[in-house]
C-alpha cells in the first residue's frame, strides 16, 4: 500500500473506527499496513482511547483480537528498530500530524462514543458511497370507506424522497393531493397554522396511481422532528392554503 494515498479523512475514519472496535477487514488490513510505515500513529491511537476513557467513563473496546496482536507485534519491532522518517512524512505533513490527535480526540470529547459511532457511519457513506438508512412512512386512510396506500421513503442524509400513491380515488379537474410533513410543536421550522409544511402537490392517474421523486425539506434530516406525514385533498392552483383534512397519515 502507497502511504501517499491514504487521505486524512480516510484516516480519522480509520482511527475512530478503531477506537470504537468496529474496523471492517479491508480497514484492518489497510490501518495495519499504515502503522508499520507510520509509528507514530500508535501514539494517536493511544491518545484517542484516553480522551474516550477520560470524558465518558467507558471501557476499552478492543479491536478484532487478530488485528490488536498484529498491531502490538508491529510496534514491538518498530520500538527494536528505529525506522528512518520518509521522504513524504518530512515535506510539512508534522504538523498536520500533531494536529490530527488533537482533531480526532476533539471529536470524541464533542461528539461522545454513541454520536461519534455515527459520525463514523455517516461519513463512511459520504466517503464510500454507502447508501444511508432509508426511513419509511406507511400512510393510512382516516376513514374506512377511503381506498388506496401512500408510502413516502425518506433518504435523510441526502434530503431526497419518492412518493409511491396506490389506488387513490381520481379527482376532479383542479383538484390535487398534497403531502404534508407535520412537525413537533417545539420544531425550529416556520409552519403553517396547522403545524405543517407542504413537501409536494400532485396528481394521479386514472387508477388513483402515482410515482415521484421528491425533493425534501430540512425537517426531515431528523426524525425527532416529523410527528406525522400526511395527504390531504386541496385546490390545485393553491395547495398550500392547506384547506383540506387528512385522508392519509401516517402513524
Amino acid at each position: 500500500m502507497k502511504a501517499e494515498s491514504v487521505s486524512p479523512e480516510e484516516l480519522q475514519l480509520w482511527l475512530a473506527g478503531y477506537v470504537l472496535g468496529d474496523l471492517s477487514p479491508e480497514e484492518a488490513e489497510r490501518l495495519e499496513a499504515l502503522l508499520k510505515l507510520r509509528p507514530e500513529l500508535h501514539r494517536e491511537l493511544q491518545a484517542l482511547q484516553q480522551a474516550l476513557e477520560t470524558a465518558y467513563g467507558v471501557e476499552e473496546k478492543q479491536p478484532p483480537p487478530a488485528l490488536r496482536a498484529s498491531l502490538l507485534q508491529a510496534h514491538a519491532e518498530q520500538a527494536a528498530q528505529p525506522m528512518r522518517t520518509p521522504a513524504w512524512i518530512a515535506k510539512g505533513s508534522r504538523l498536520w500530524q500533531r494536529g490530527l490527535g488533537a482533531v480526532a480526540a476533539g471529536l470524541i470529547v464533542a461528539l461522545g462514543l454513541g454520536n461519534l459511532y455515527l459520525w463514523r457511519r455517516l461519513q463512511l457513506a459520504q466517503t464510500q458511497g454507502i447508501p444511508a438508512e432509508v426511513l419509511t412512512y406507511e400512510l393510512q386512510p382516516t376513514a374506512e370507506n377511503l381506498a388506496g396506500s401512500v408510502k413516502l421513503e425518506v433518504d435523510p442524509q441526502r434530503l431526497q424522497g419518492r412518493l409511491v400513491a396506490q389506488g387513490l380515488p381520481p379527482l376532479p379537474e383542479g383538484r390535487v393531493y398534497a403531502l404534508w410533513v407535520v412537525l413537533e410543536p417545539e420544531a425550529p421550522f416556520t409552519t403553517d397554522r396547522a403545524g405543517a409544511v407542504l413537501v409536494a402537490a400532485f396528481p394521479v392517474d386514472e387508477t388513483g396511481n402515482r410515482q415521484q421523486e421528491l425533493r425534501l425539506p430540512p425537517v426531515f434530516e431528523s426524525t425527532e422532528w416529523v410527528r406525522a406525514v400526511a395527504i390531504t385533498e386541496e385546490d390545485g392552483n393553491r395547495p398550500q392554503e392547506h384547506q383540506g383534512s387528512p385522508l392519509w397519515i401516517s402513524g
